[in-house]
């Protein structure tokens, strides 16, 4: 694909559209649009000719335009450059770097990067690249993040770019792009080995947005039963394990997530005797359990709203599991319920909850609100970005 040259084509907003930028969001839907785009690069202006901003764009997305920088200057080498340092540098200030730490370097919007996703595990880094104009850019700025994060340590490049590809008319990308992998690295959460597959793993290896709430059941799982729904690769579990749990069991459908579970279960020097493989369809097994026998349970499940028009199915999906998670917490005990669905928003996602309590028969008291954690930013003018809902639960 040949780069991009300054100056990007113009594609214009319709008469009347340019309200649609007056808060900065980053997004402009092909409605609002004169045209489809014809670069994967443009300049967008108002119907007068104006210049307002500068982005990717794609003709088969709806979402046909995101806005890089609000003026009209280049996506330039040093423009990339600013920006990867700037995000680098507010996680090392939050005290998210070291060198078997697991971070998100860069969170697409919320790091003024649209459509780019970079997450850092010990020596390795993970790309996803979601639109066609950060490919037609790729010659500009992955030789500045190459050279950055070749000299903050990182050995390992690999590229796990899925999501979103398909609108963008891109195919899907799983692959080592510097260096070698022997097999799954070690990050460390705490005092907790976590092993991360980053060619075969779940999303860029790991779920990294969980880890404030895994530290956090950590430090209230001593003497307890812990139950960990939709477990992968048991994260939660380990944590509850090395915080005293008294017998923790990892539930979920996939058995090499299972079998990783075990494998760090035992790397982190805990009992296997402690530990309950539960494999299976979550909905399935949790209506199989002992009412009221756990005193600690975590509902994690997947992205059931994907889509806007999934919202009402997910719902109900969230409801039902949730219900499932209350019916087996013991009374007094902690319930852990967390939706990653972009499309659900807080006060539903929160409905949700309460209509599963009500429908379980049981009442709750909200211990915390919880969400994504400091090195997942989003942008005041992206409320999008803010995905992960939790509620932290303790259930009469």
């Amino acid at each position: 694909m040949e780069t991009p040259t300054w100056p990007y084509p113009i594609l214009r907003l319709k008469p009347g559209k340019e309200s649609v930028l007056s808060k900065h969001h980053p997004w402009v839907f092909s409605g609002a649009l004169t045209e489809a785009p014809s670069a994967p690069v443009v300049r967008l202006a108002d119907a007068s000719g104006n210049v307002l901003g500068v982005g990717t764009a794609s003709p088969s997305n709806p979402l046909a335009m995101r806005v890089f920088r609000f003026e009209d200057r280049p996506l330039d080498a040093e423009w990339f450059r600013e920006r990867f340092l700037a995000a680098l540098n507010l996680r090392k200030n939050l005290g998210h770097d070291g060198p078997d730490a697991g971070f998100r370097w860069v969170f697409g919007e919320g790091d003024f990067l649209p459509g780019l996703v970079i997450d850092r595990y010990a020596q390795a880094l993970v790309l996803q690249v979601g639109t066609a104009g950060l490919e037609a850019l790729r010659d500009i700025w992955w030789p500045v993040l190459f050279e950055i994060a070749k000299a903050d340590g990182c050995t390992v490049f690999v590229e796990r770019s899925q999501s979103g590809r398909k609108e963008e008319g891109l195919d899907p990308v799983n692959r080592l792009l510097k260096g070698s992998l022997a097999g799954p690295l070690i990050i460390r959460e705490g005092h907790t080995q976590l092993s991360v597959d980053l060619l075969k793993g779940q999303k860029t290896g790991f779920f990294l947005d969980q880890r404030e709430h895994r530290l956090t059941v950590g430090r209230v799982s001593k003497d307890c039963r812990v139950l960990n729904a939709f477990g992968y690769t048991g994260g939660f579990s380990i944590h509850a394990g090395l915080g005293g749990a008294r017998e923790v069991a990892t539930l979920d459908i996939s058995a090499p997530a299972l079998d990783a579970a075990d494998r760090d279960w035992a790397m982190n020097g805990l009992d296997p005797a402690k530990h309950l493989r539960m494999q299976g369809d979550a909905f399935e097994l949790m209506r199989t359990l002992e009412p009221g026998a756990w005193d600690r349970v975590i509902v994690d499940p997947p992205a059931f709203a994907k889509q806007r028009k999934d919202v009402d199915a997910a719902f109900k999906a969230y409801k039902d599991v949730f219900r499932l998670g209350a019916l087996a917490t013991a009374p007094g005990g902690m319930l852990w319920c967390f939706s990653c669905s972009q499309h659900l928003e807080r006060t539903r996602f929160q409905e949700a909850v309460w209509t599963a309590l009500l429908e379980a028969q049981r009442e709750a008291q909200v211990i915390a609100h919880l969400g994504q954690p400091t090195d997942h930013p989003y942008a005041l003018n992206h409320p999008e970005g803010f995905y992960l809902k939790g509620l932290w639960l303790r259930v009469k």
